[in-house]
């Protein structure tokens, strides 16, 4: 399967504002079946929607999804910001369920129980952009690690993967676009995208086809 697990059909709507709305405007609907049907046109299996901070629009995008037997898997998630150890990191939370409680200062280890507590899965974003012991002092709380990020890429950040070599890591190993919609993808973002045995997918995020 080829997945992308690191979307945002609302772009920045709402994350600067620090706001979390309980329903979805008509722009945000449409905003969201636009980025879906541009993961069909990039022949994507499946895709997850990670906007900042907000998993509602995740939710409605797998329900909306499965209403309308649109060719593609929607894994609800968000990207969750959060401040640890002197500095600002980014957990996706992906397969959820409901909206998930925190603030910008719950400490890494509790959110991702949270998320686990759902069935979901809690993965290091553009570990690239951080400080190398961001990523060591996490590795451990995590799932998994964004290993290739499309937006860090399109600034010429390398990707994770020697560093993850170098330390053995045998966590998940998860690349998305951080396609932040409607802005038009670089190829580096088109491209970035997770190649995952069908059933290893399914055990990770349930469902079936």
């Amino acid at each position: 399967m080829l997945i992308d697990f690191h979307t945002h059909p609302l772009n920045h709507r709402y994350y600067y504002d620090g706001l979390r709305p309980e329903t979805l405007t008509a722009r945000d609907r449409e905003d969201i079946l636009g980025l879906l049907a541009l993961g069909v046109e990039r022949g994507l299996d499946a895709i997850a929607v990670t906007d900042h901070d907000l998993a509602l629009s995740g939710l409605w995008a797998a329900a909306e999804a499965r209403r309308l037997g649109l060719p593609i898997i929607v894994v609800a998630g968000c990207e969750c910001e959060l401040y640890h150890n002197r500095e600002w990191v980014h957990i996706l939370a992906l397969g959820l369920k409901a909206p998930l409680e925190y603030t910008p200062y719950t400490p890494a280890a509790e959110l991702a129980a949270r998320i686990r507590d759902q069935g979901a899965v809690a993965v290091l974003a553009h570990p690239m952009a951080y400080s190398l012991a961001a990523y060591h002092s996490l590795k451990t709380v995590v799932d998994g690690v964004e290993f290739r990020n499309g937006a860090q890429a399109r600034r010429g950040a390398a990707d994770f993967t020697a560093v993850l070599d170098a330390d053995g890591y045998r966590g998940l190993r998860l690349c998305g676009s951080d396609c932040h919609w409607p802005d038009k993808p670089a190829p580096e973002q088109w491209a970035a995208r997770t190649e995952m045995n069908e059933a290893e997918f399914f055990r990770l995020f349930g469902g079936g086809r």
